[in-house]
């Protein structure tokens, strides 16, 4: 019976996709059913005008500018957090005051209102560096304290053999730390950026980037396109489903990749 029942569970890669798939497949029948009840179609139009609507977008000239430009704030304040995180968590852990310094400051960001910040950085910056400022400041203290905690868990028992054997630096950081660390870590990338793409993008709004997804969004509310809203809000979820797949296929890459490095 145990091998029988074996036999019949779904594959790991065939689930990361059914899953997905069918709770997309509840999403669109919920939207659709509402649609269907309500009848209003200019506040809940049907799927097949927003897809419509999403073949529109997709074809317009200035379309593929902005979603670049977006990806590219989010991108670079990503990426910005992360070597602040890293350098600052790496340095904290081993200068304890640093760590002690920086705890408060992280804390505060963390819960200062995304909406108050944006509003106030608005008000210092251009409205193009808004939204990669705002970005930075989200995702910092939440890859500050992922790596900052991982850096901690490393096993103290052979933290103290690397020092008792006297391994190199480079070898301990290779063999030791980065395979206890890097796990933890991506996992709080995948968090992180999919944040990044909802702040960078509701900075954009509040700020009125020009050549944005934000601004986009904005215009199709004022005018009440709700399809054409519903269409650019299906792009931005494309786009933090891309950078989450990102960030998932590097740390497969860096597993396989090591398993490799041991076998041989």
């Amino acid at each position: 019976m145990k091998t029988a029942a074996k036999k019949r569970k779904i594959p790991a890669a065939a689930a990361n996709v059914l899953y997905p798939v069918c709770a997309l497949g509840v999403v669109l029948a919920v939207w659709a059913a509402v649609s269907a009840a309500k009848d209003i179609p200019l506040l809940i139009p049907q799927l097949d005008e927003i897809f419509a609507e999403l073949g529109h977008v997709l074809g317009g000239s200035e379309t593929w500018r902005a979603i670049g430009l977006t990806a590219g704030r989010v991108a670079g304040s990503f990426l910005l957090s992360f070597v602040f995180a890293a350098a600052l968590s790496a340095l904290g852990a081993v200068f304890k005051p640093l760590h002690r310094v920086l705890s408060p400051v992280v804390t505060v960001l963390q819960a200062a209102p995304t909406m108050a910040v944006i509003l106030i950085v608005a008000v210092w910056l251009d409205r193009g560096e808004v939204p990669l400022l705002i970005g930075f400041l989200i995702c910092f203290p939440l890859l500050y304290n992922a790596m900052h905690s991982a850096i901690a868990g490393v096993d103290v028992g052979l933290v103290e053999m690397a020092r008792v054997y006297r391994i190199r630096p480079l070898d301990r950081l290779t063999g030791l730390y980065l395979p206890s660390v890097l796990p933890a870590v991506a996992d709080g990338c995948r968090s992180a950026v999919s944040l990044c793409v909802k702040v960078v993008i509701a900075a954009e709004v509040l700020a009125q980037t020009a050549g944005s997804i934000g601004i986009e969004m904005q215009r199709a509310s004022v005018v009440f396109e709700i399809a054409r809203l519903m269409a650019w809000t299906l792009v931005a979820i494309v786009m933090s489903f891309l950078f989450e797949g990102i960030v998932a296929g590097l740390k497969k890459l860096w597993e396989g990749r090591r398993r490799w490095t041991a076998s041989k």
